[in-house]
């Protein structure tokens, strides 16, 4: 516990200095860049203001995109912790349980402005497709596309185009799940917005650090009761 607790000390001191870094260079950077501004156009102020509200709307996307990334490796973890605990203490029984639990946390953590999940589900080769929430509208459209089958050719998330759930349009993504040579089944998301390639790689990352061993294990689990 200490030893966590140091790491994640040093990791909140990181982000600290790497936030100050960045808002310093911003506002040393504008001032160049005003002056430049006044320069090329000294007798009007609307081309500075502009410039200034295009250069903050920057920074602030900028900014907002080293948030995310610079938050989710290590708060994934220890966030992921809890699930963790819950199935090796016994609270999670089986790949039921686990399923709509981690389609829970998988809308609740991916919840940032480059990387939104809205909607999350699983499906393995020994259980039928999982949420947390009702999907019958989803589980009889990929059920009549066959994407189980579908998902053991892939190697890696795609998107597999838009998907129409309660009046509202969502880019459909699927992220087949592999413990090394053997194919478990796949994780079904639901976003608003394209997700790029830069961020479909934590999706990868996800499902190859937290999810494929848990997969595993639940689906070894022998039935209580």
């Amino acid at each position: 516990m200490g030893r966590h607790q140091s790491y994640s000390f040093i990791y909140n001191v990181q982000r600290v200095i790497l936030l100050v870094f960045y808002t310093t260079t911003a506002i040393a950077l504008s001032i160049p860049l005003a002056r430049l501004v006044t320069t090329l156009s000294p007798e009007s102020l609307f081309p500075l203001i502009a410039t200034l509200v295009i250069y903050m709307v920057l920074v602030v996307v900028i900014g907002s995109f080293i948030h995310v990334v610079s938050y989710i490796p290590f708060n994934l973890a220890s966030a992921f912790d809890p699930i963790k605990n819950d199935i090796a203490s016994g609270t999670i029984k089986d790949l039921d349980q686990f399923g709509k639990r981690i389609s829970r946390f998988t809308i609740d953590f991916f919840d940032f402005s480059f990387l939104d999940i809205t909607h999350a589900f699983i499906q393995t080769e020994k259980s039928d497709l999982i949420s947390h929430e009702d999907m019958e509208e989803v589980k009889a459209a990929l059920g009549a596309y066959g994407m189980l089958e579908k998902s053991k050719q892939l190697e890696e998330i795609i998107r597999a185009g838009q998907f129409s759930l309660h009046d509202n349009e969502y880019h459909l993504y699927i992220l087949p799940i592999w413990l090394g040579d053997r194919w478990l089944g796949y994780m079904g998301l639901l976003s608003r917005k394209r997700i790029s390639r830069f961020f479909q790689r934590f999706l990868m990352e996800f499902e190859n650090n937290f999810l494929d061993d848990q997969i595993m294990y639940m689906m070894n689990c022998p039935k209580k009761g």
